[in-house]
C-alpha cells in the first residue's frame, strides 16, 4: 500500500481500506532519512494493524499517522 499526503501539517488517526486484516510493516517513511536522525519523525512505529472495518471499497481498514508532505509505503508479509 502507497500513501503520500501533501497537506502541510501531520494528520493522526487517518483512516484508509487495506486489502487483508492483521499486521502491515512501514517499510519506507519519507520522514526518516538515511544515516541522518531527524529529531521531530512522524510515523507509525513500523506498522499498522488493519482491522475489520470496511472503508474505501476494501473490507479492513488501519489508522495511520501521515507525516506532513510524505510518503508510505507499507508490505504485508
Amino acid at each position: 500500500i502507497v500513501v503520500v499526503s501533501l497537506a502541510n501539517f501531520n494528520r493522526y488517526g487517518y483512516r484508509i481500506g487495506f486489502p487483508n486484516s492483521g499486521g502491515w510493516r512501514e517499510v519506507f517513511n519519507s520522514d526518516v532519512y538515511d544515516n541522518w536522525v531527524n529529531p521531530q519523525v512522524v510515523g507509525n512505529g513500523g506498522a499498522v494493524f488493519a482491522d475489520d472495518m470496511p472503508m474505501h471499497r476494501f473490507s479492513y481498514s488501519a489508522a495511520l499517522t501521515l507525516p506532513a508532505n510524505s510518503l508510505l509505503i507499507f508490505y504485508r508479509g
